[in-house]
C-alpha cells in the first residue's frame, strides 16, 4: 500500500506549486461532507493556456515528489479548464473566463474553505526564480508572454 500525504497536505502542496507558477485566486474547499468523489477541491486561475500548462506541470511534479501522482488529468488539450485528480484532492486550473462561467465556488459555497499558507511569498519567489539569470529585456518578454 502506498502512503500518500493526507488530502489537506496534498491540497497545500498543490496550492504552493500553483502559486510558484503565479496562479491567482487559489482556494481550497472541503467537499467531503457533500460528495463521495473527493475530499478537497483546489481551484486556481491562470492568465492564459501556456500558464495553465505550466501550473499543471508544476503541480504534477510537486505531487510526484511526494508519491502522489495524478490518477487522471483532463482538459489538457486546450488548457482552458484542467482537472487533476489526486488522492483525495481534485485540482481545477481555470482560465479566468471559464472560472467565472462555471462558478465552482458558488456551487460549493455551503462547504468550508480551508485556510492555505501565505501563497503570495511562494508566488514572488517563483517569479524571482523564473527570471534569475535573465537580462531585464528577457524577463520583460517572459512576463509579457504570460499576459
Amino acid at each position: 500500500m502506498v502512503n500518500h500525504p493526507d488530502p489537506r497536505q496534498l491540497a497545500e502542496i498543490a496550492a504552493k506549486a500553483a502559486a510558484s507558477k503565479l496562479a491567482t485566486d487559489i482556494v481550497a474547499i472541503e467537499v467531503q461532507a457533500q460528495t463521495i468523489i473527493t475530499d478537497i477541491f483546489v481551484i486556481c486561475s491562470a492568465d492564459n493556456p501556456r500558464q495553465a500548462r505550466a501550473i499543471m506541470n508544476e503541480i504534477d511534479h510537486a505531487c510526484h515528489e511526494v508519491g502522489a501522482d495524478p490518477k487522471t488529468i483532463e482538459g489538457n488539450d486546450d488548457f482552458r479548464w484542467v482537472l487533476m485528480e489526486l488522492p483525495g484532492v481534485i485540482v481545477h486550473i481555470f482560465l479566468a473566463e471559464e472560472r467565472e462561467y462555471y462558478g465552482l465556488e458558488r456551487l460549493w459555497n455551503d462547504c468550508p474553505q480551508i485556510e492555505l499558507p501565505d501563497l503570495d511569498e511562494v508566488g514572488s519567489a517563483g517569479a524571482q526564480t523564473a527570471t534569475e539569470g535573465m537580462t531585464n529585456q528577457e524577463a520583460e518578454q517572459l512576463i509579457v508572454g504570460l499576459e
